[in-house]
């Protein structure tokens, strides 16, 4: 739903938010994001990003050396290597191009007319995305954008989408104008704002969207006081959310019949002995009602991503070919609620089925890739994990597995094991997406969030642990050779659209 007063907003203001939260707020130009996410900053104790004042600041260094807002390769170049700075200043946050501050100087009109025209090249927004994910990596930061939900930072704690009409933002940018005593027209204000939400929305690369997983509120007839409330509280409200969840590890081990807890023994021991690490679950069970969704690298992924559930039971879809008459390996899938699915085309009574065991609150681990992948280069995703998603509006937890090609006893340095958990993914948006674009599409946007969710849970992983040899020159070889298979399995056209 759309929220257009901080009442429609559950008040959890005794709800604390974690250490290194990290709040998104995108919007269209003129809703008031910066302003709004100051405020949040202050309020939760948080760093503020003004990821526009970067691109402004890229903006006024094209303008200043002659570098049309058009020329891609000109103003990648002008930003490779340049120090670009945020820092906390009185009032705000200072804004630093090679140590000089601009931050009065970004806010011209000159910038203001050009700024959507150098963000929306490929090859800055690539630059730009790196620099402010290495800034909000650390946590505890409040990231204002066009983007930061949907490409820069996925896993954000809390992702708010602030919009507002094309005629409340004229009034706000006409006053901002104004109070620095600049001259102001309100026809070319609403002709500019205009443009930039079409070069914003249509833009090839990182366009601005509503995540799926966004909180939206509509501000027009909203005070900036009330503005700021509603923000704060939607801030709050996955926060809460987590805090309610059952994943006590030691209930749900008294659950488990004995044909799940010797398969988990097995699973666990399996892992041990190859020295996988578990990160980013606390070491808790598996929350109840989940759709689990694993990028698919080896045949070893799923006992090793089965080792950390401590849940049952956990429906597995896996393919149909597994479950062959007279296979063992089909027995014992059946015997842990596994169930058969087509890769081509819909498989109505695997989905179905799928969608009666989320209802009924129980676990989906799903390889929603459709096959294995080479390594280091997780999705694309089938349209299938969106159509669960629809139908059954369950919470989302990405994992991210690495390191199942280069097993070693204890452990291996080439390709360190590891399955890295996200935080769980809860669908704020689904209904305003559904009203404006196809189930295919609002499908699409899913998928593509999870990808995003396994790359970025794939970029933390290298943080800790560098991609090593092994693994870049695996994922080399890998790619050459399973687009055949991609061919096989979907189809030519399918294959090409997902490379």
């Amino acid at each position: 739903m759309i929220h257009r007063c901080p009442a429609d907003l559950p008040d959890h203001d005794a709800t604390p938010l974690p250490d290194d939260a990290v709040i998104a707020v995108d919007g269209p130009a003129g809703s008031g994001k910066s302003t709004t996410a100051r405020a949040l900053a202050e309020r939760f104790g948080l760093l503020y990003i003004d990821t526009g004042a970067m691109y402004r600041s890229l903006t006024l260094a094209a303008l200043r050396n002659g570098i049309a807002p058009d020329d891609g390769p000109a103003l990648a170049t002008l930003l490779d290597g340049v120090r670009l700075e945020l820092k906390t200043a009185e009032g705000g946050v200072g804004v630093f191009w090679e140590g000089r501050d601009v931050s009065g100087d970004i806010r011209s009109a000159a910038v203001d007319a050009a700024v959507s025209r150098v963000a929306s090249h490929d090859e800055v927004r690539r630059d730009m995305v790196q620099r402010q994910q290495v800034l909000g990596r650390r946590g505890g930061v409040v990231m204002e954008g066009r983007d930061i939900g949907s490409v820069v930072f996925p896993l954000a704690t809390a992702k708010i989408f602030l919009g507002a009409s094309l005629e409340a933002r004229v009034e706000r940018r006409y006053r901002q104008i104004r109070q620095r005593g600049e001259e102001a027209s309100r026809e070319q204000l609403a002709t500019d704002l205009a443009e930039r939400d079409r070069l914003d929305s249509e833009r090839a690369t990182s366009p601005l969207i509503i995540s799926p997983d966004a909180i939206v509120i509509d501000s027009s007839e909203m005070s900036l006081a009330q503005q700021n409330e509603a923000c704060a509280r939607a801030c709050l409200v996955n926060t809460s959310l987590d805090h309610e969840l059952d994943a006590d590890k030691a209930t749900a081990l008294l659950e488990i019949p004995w044909h799940y807890r010797l398969a988990y023994t097995v699973f666990r021991g399996l892992a041990r002995f190859y020295g996988q690490r578990e990160v980013g679950n606390g070491g808790n069970a598996l929350p109840r009602g989940v759709v689990v969704a694993v990028n698919h690298v080896s045949f070893w992924d799923p006992p090793l991503v089965g080792a950390t559930f401590y849940r049952h039971p956990v429906h597995t879809l896996a393919k149909e070919e597994l479950f062959r008459p007279n296979w063992f390996l089909g027995r014992i899938l059946r015997g842990i609620d596994s169930i058969p699915i087509r890769r081509r085309g819909y498989d109505k009574e695997a989905f179905t089925a799928a969608e009666a065991y989320l209802t009924a609150g129980h676990n989906l681990l799903i390889f929603p890739e459709g096959t294995r992948r080479a390594v280091g280069n997780p999705g694309p995703v089938k349209n299938g994990l969106g159509i669960l998603i629809q139908a059954t509006r369950a919470p989302l937890l990405t994992i991210y597995l690495r390191g199942s090609y280069g097993r070693q006893p204890g452990g291996s340095l080439e390709s360190p094991m590891e399955a890295r958990f996200g935080p769980i993914i809860r669908w704020h948006a689904l209904d305003v997406l559904l009203e404006e674009l196809t189930p295919k599409e609002v499908s699409r946007r899913i998928g593509d969030l999870c990808e995003a969710a396994w790359r970025e849970l794939m970029e933390r992983s290298y943080v800790d642990h560098p991609r090593t040899a092994f693994e870049r020159q695996l994922g080399e070889k890998q790619g050459h050779t399973f687009r055949a298979r991609q061919e096989r399995l979907f189809g030519v056209e399918e294959a090409a659209a997902d490379s």
